[in-house]
């Protein structure tokens, strides 16, 4: 059983406040369903519209829903282009199962990618009508050596009349792919790295919105986070023996917390003082730990590490330099971004008594917002989180 790694980003048409383009992802039981869909136009209309077809879809077949009950829905509920008589949204739908098996239906948006180990892999597709809409379906199974990319039209057109007479086209598109399906790049990085080069081919004022979806599977890695100590002492024991059992690898955040856990442990704490730096404190060592960290201000670079990173308009080169960094915040952002598939955040209620001195920038209502938007960002990286508080 798999985990469906997936993660999507978006370029605005150049000049445009909103994205024409919309992504919709939910989890089911048996797996993820997900829907890009692309407005008529650009602008606000398009991300009505755009955002309207892809939740009704997502929605509904969350539900149960036909594809034919779907598209009568949208249909009766988005309207169509009185001039010219287009839809009011392309859309390709994805339904990735746990099981590695994968169902997708594309209406009018550029063709899916799909690539194994650097080779394209041909998809077998049915051509149906449904209510007077063209669509092509197709199902095949994805393993942890494969990559399926969706696309806006942004992207296959990227450079039309500036670097590429044609745009960057499906073709040219597919084999700038290959060498990302190899390895174990992540779908962030494959996303990115795909707008980056639109970025490029547009020179920088994107004539389209542009928007990538990526997805792969991979065995489920979980990080249990443990930070501040629990609201009870008496309790400190039998929380973290509670916290130490579970399934995947642990993450210590905070220097108190860490002195908890190496108690418990019976396993004398080391500091790396090769990680440290002008504004982020070291890594700490415990034996069986995975990371051991300071709290709030290396939660809060980390935090900064992954929003440069996820923004699509951000340096690349700044924002890779940021991530491979020899520091505990960059080293946390890695964990997040390349090994993490589900996020267990054991948040401890106890005030530290230098956070209620009045003149301390980082008291336990900003350590509080913070775990907040770590949980927040980490979604956005396409993870599942839950948040415990102790």
């Amino acid at each position: 059983m798999y985990f469906v790694d997936t993660f999507y980003n978006s370029l605005n048409k150049h000049g445009e406040e909103l994205c024409g383009d919309h992504v919709e992802v939910a989890a089911v039981p048996d797996g993820k369903i997900m829907v890009l869909a692309d407005g008529m136009g650009s602008g606000v209309k398009a991300n009505i519209l755009a955002t309207m077809t892809s939740k009704i879809a997502v929605t509904m077949l969350r539900e149960g829903a036909s594809l034919e009950e779907t598209l009568d829905t949208i249909a009766d509920t988005l309207p169509v282009c009185n001039e010219r008589h287009l839809a009011y949204s392309t859309f390709t739908i994805i339904k990735a199962f746990h099981s590695g098996e994968v169902y997708v239906a594309e209406f009018d948006n550029p063709s899916i990618f799909l690539l194994r180990d650097g080779e394209e892999v041909s998809v077998e597709k049915i051509k149906r009508t449904i209510h007077d809409k063209v669509i092509f379906e197709s199902k095949f199974v994805l393993d942890e050596k494969s990559l399926l990319v969706v696309v806006s039209d942004g992207v296959v057109h990227a450079g039309v009349g500036r670097s590429l007479a044609l745009g960057w086209r499906w073709k040219n598109v597919n084999e700038f792919l290959k060498p990302l399906s190899t390895g174990d790049t992540a779908t962030l990085s494959v996303t990115n790295t795909v707008l980056n080069e639109c970025q490029k081919l547009y020179e920088n004022e994107p004539g389209d919105d542009t928007t990538v979806l990526a997805v792969k599977l991979r065995e489920l890695e979980t990080i249990n986070l443990f930070t501040g100590p629990p609201l009870n002492p008496d309790k400190d024991e039998d929380i973290i023996e509670k916290i130490l059992a579970q399934e995947g690898k642990m993450v210590v955040c905070g220097g108190t917390t860490a002195s908890i856990v190496s108690k418990k442990l019976g396993k004398e704490m080391e500091i790396d003082l090769s990680t440290m730096t002008s504004e982020i404190p070291p890594v700490g060592k415990i034996e069986g730990i995975e990371l051991v960290t300071e709290g709030v201000i290396t939660i809060n670079k980390t935090i900064n590490i992954i929003r440069n990173y996820m923004n699509p308009e951000f340096n690349r080169k700044l924002a890779m330099e940021a991530l491979k960094a020899n520091n505990a915040a960059a080293m946390l952002a890695r964990l997040l971004i390349e090994r993490c598939d589900k996020l267990n955040i054991w948040v401890g209620q106890a005030v530290n008594p230098v956070h209620q001195e009045s003149d301390y920038p980082m008291g336990i209502i900003f350590k509080m917002n913070q775990i907040k938007e770590l949980a927040n960002i980490t979604e956005k990286l396409g993870k599942e989180v839950k948040l415990m508080y102790i």
